[in-house]
């Protein structure tokens, strides 16, 4: 029984199912109620929307959706919501176009939220959105182009679609975008095609090309006036909107809008041109010069500079010269094109006190209808906008190894008005005022050099100068002080002795500074006390110090093992003195010097310096020091022997008699006598000053025959063979 009541629940299921989806919603195809949507102002279009089955759910939405041009819906247009229709099952809403709406296969759909479900598309349609607006071209101005130039014409709209322009009335080209680059003359007008919709159509404008006659000015090439009339020129073309840019010898004097322009009546002769800029191009005229009728028969010259700077409360005497009678002529100045007056006129030279342009005009009387009438060329003198100084520091100063240093200024250069920069004289820049500054505070140092004295004032100076409101910064100096240490030893040679050692004393250790003793380059032996290093071996010793932004280090100390050969004596250690005479003996390779009488270094000291007088034969001992080494020398002074023959054999058996080659002590033991040995072969085996008696200090092997020379002070004094004999 149980079973049979669920199939029948199960039946009734599935019947109640299958009423209720024979009842669901369907949307229709929407019905537009119009032609064409030509939306030239705010226009709505009606479409009416239907749908069967049964009603929609109370929190469905309806979407009015809007294709794009070609009928797709890849990004669909929201015109319209609808949430009040969902039981009416026919209903009509209007819509307004969207911006830039412009094709001819425009679709309307609907879409329902709950259920979610797409009715069919509508028939297809034009659809254009205009406004309505005046279409202005080029902002109602013509357009002025120069030979083979170019320009832009621009419709006041950003609307999408296709432009047909016209050039003197005639289809000219197409383009997708309100504008056009033109480069005939014509007359340009523009039409938006709006299908079905019809056609918007433009404003005109005119687009006209300067050729070359009507860049040009009327006349002639030359024109003649007399040297106090004025002249007016005129460009060939007149229109309105161009700018007319009016030069003198490449100078700016006049630019407006009037084709003319009349000189005046002093300072007006030279060559002329014109500029014509039409706001997308320039145009330049011919060259026109204006000069005198008659000519002078007299030079005008000016003095000096023409174009200097002028600061606040100075004059600058501006000066002309002529050739001609000074009492047939006369001189008035102008500045600015304005005459100075009577109080200045027939004066040579004049002082002038503010900025300008000055001339003088020289006029001879003629008699006749123009007078003679020269202008000087012109003087300008100019404002200064602002200064750039320059600065240094003191020539021998060098970063962190410098005490002290003393700032100064190298010179001052002013922009003037016209963006050139110029150098002020020493009496110029002697009238500035000047305030130093450390990083960016002032210091209160106010004339033109700034000590700087110490490690503690380290930083980034400047300097600004002043005058009558102008002023200027410096360049930037970066200024680095060390308190540079000095260094005490107690070896003033840096010889270290065997078994000894150098002490090396920082005299001047300030707080503040890192100090590092380094060996050879890579090891560092700073003691814990940096200020005495303790040296017991050889090497290159560096201290680098370290503070106020400094970091530097001495010149290499190098320790060197103490080598008693740099002991030298002159002449040598066996001094010829004729008996009765005297003799110098000279030591040198050490720091301090004794000298005593005898082989031994007890009884009277001598001398105390390297040299020692001598006037008696025998021996003679000095105690040399260098730091905590010594080293002693004997010098034996004797007299001249009796041996006149150079010997010529030799028996080096090793006996001890005539084992080695002795010559005279004229000869030998003197500084001033090279003795050179050479072999059989000729080649040179030995040259020597001093020679001491001792050759050969090696086995001669089997040569027998040897050649010597004796020379003195460049001259062969003896020559000749020695023979070995084995």
């Amino acid at each position: 029984m149980k079973n049979y009541t669920k199939s029948i629940l199960l039946l009734l299921a599935t019947l109640l199912f299958c009423a209720t989806s024979a009842v669901s919603q369907t949307l229709l195809k929407p019905e537009i109620q119009f032609s064409n949507a030509c939306n030239g102002a705010a226009t709505d279009f009606n479409v009416i929307f239907k749908y069967s089955g049964s009603d929609f759910n109370s929190n469905n939405v309806f979407t009015i959706e809007l294709s794009d041009a070609d009928g797709n819906w890849g990004s669909p247009i929201n015109v319209g919501t609808v949430t009040t229709e969902n039981s009416s099952y026919t209903f009509s809403r209007t819509f307004q176009l969207p911006d830039n709406t412009y094709g001819t296969n425009y679709k309307i759909r609907l879409v329902a939220s709950s259920p979610v479900m797409t009715s069919p598309d509508s028939d297809s349609f034009a659809a254009y959105k205009f406004s309505t607006d005046t279409l202005v071209l080029n902002n109602y101005d013509d357009v002025v182009l120069c030979d083979s130039g170019s320009a832009e014409l621009i419709l006041n709209t950003n609307q999408k679609g296709n432009y047909e322009w016209y050039k003197d009335d005639v289809l000219f080209t197409t383009t997708t975008e309100p504008k056009l680059e033109v480069t005939l003359s014509g007359k340009y007008e523009v039409k938006i095609d709006y299908g079905a919709c019809g056609f918007r159509e433009s404003t005109i404008s005119n687009v006209i090309i300067l050729d070359n006659t009507a860049k040009q000015i009327k006349g002639p090439s030359t024109v003649e006036i007399c040297g106090d009339e004025s002249h007016t020129f005129e460009a060939n073309t007149n229109r309105s909107g161009l700018t007319y840019n009016w030069y003198l010898d490449n100078k700016l004097v006049q630019s407006s809008n009037s084709s003319t322009y009349t000189t005046p009546t002093t300072g007006q002769f030279g060559t002329y041109h014109l500029v014509i800029d039409t706001g997308t191009c320039t145009t330049k005229s011919n060259d026109v010069v204006l000069q005198q009728q008659t000519t002078a028969g007299f030079t005008v010259t000016n003095v000096g500079a023409l174009e200097r700077i002028i600061l606040f409360g100075e004059k600058k005497e501006l000066c002309i010269t002529h050739d001609a009678d000074p009492s047939e002529v006369t001189i008035e100045w102008y500045r600015d094109d304005v005459t100075m007056g009577t109080a200045v006129r027939n004066q040579l030279c004049i002082d002038a006190a503010t900025a300008g342009v000055y001339y003088a005009r020289v006029t001879k009387s003629t008699g006749s209808a123009c007078d003679d009438i020269v202008d000087s060329e012109k003087f300008t003198l100019l404002n200064v906008t602002s200064f750039e100084p320059t600065i240094r520091v003191e020539t021998s100063y060098e970063e962190c190894n410098t005490r002290s240093t003393e700032l100064s200024i190298v010179g001052v250069k002013a922009e003037a008005e016209n963006g050139d920069m110029y150098d002020l004289t020493s009496d110029q820049i002697a009238l500035l005022s000047f305030e130093w500054y450390k990083n960016n505070v002032s210091t209160g140092g106010t004339v033109s050099e700034y000590e700087v004295n110490s490690y503690l004032d380290n930083g980034t100076y400047t300097l600004k100068v002043s005058f009558n409101g102008v002023e200027g910064v410096s360049n930037e100096l970066d200024v680095k002080l060390a308190e540079v240490p000095e260094i005490r030893s107690t070896s003033t040679s840096n010889s270290l002795c065997a078994g000894s050692s150098i002490t090396y004393t920082i005299n001047n250790v300030v707080a503040g500074y890192t100090y590092q003793w380094i060996k050879d380059g890579t090891d560092d032996v700073t003691p814990a006390n940096p200020e005495n290093l303790i040296v017991t071996e050889v090497g290159e010793y560096v201290l680098k110090y370290s503070g106020f932004g400094c970091d530097n280090e001495l010149e290499p100390i190098n320790v060197v093992m103490f080598d008693d050969s740099a002991v030298t004596i002159t002449p040598s250690e066996i001094v010829v003195m004729e008996e009765g005479s005297s003799a110098t003996i000279t030591a040198a390779g050490g720091e301090s010097y004794e000298w005593y009488q005898g082989e031994s270094i007890s009884g009277t000291t001598l001398s105390t310096t390297e040299q020692l007088e001598v006037t008696e034969l025998g021996f003679y001992t000095v105690l040399v020091k260098v730091g905590a080494c010594s080293v002693t020398r004997t010098v034996e002074v004797v007299e001249p022997d009796d041996q006149i023959i150079v010997p010529n054999t030799l028996t080096p058996n090793g006996d001890g008699k005539n084992d080695t080659w002795k010559i005279s002590n004229k000869y030998a033991f003197q500084p001033l006598v090279t003795v050179m040995l050479y072999n059989a072969n000729g080649k040179e085996i030995l040259k020597t000053t001093e020679y001491k008696n001792d050759w050969p200090t090696e086995d001669l092997g089997n040569q027998k025959v040897f050649y010597y020379k004796i020379i003195r002070e460049d001259k062969l004094i003896k020559a000749g063979t020695i023979s070995v004999l084995h």
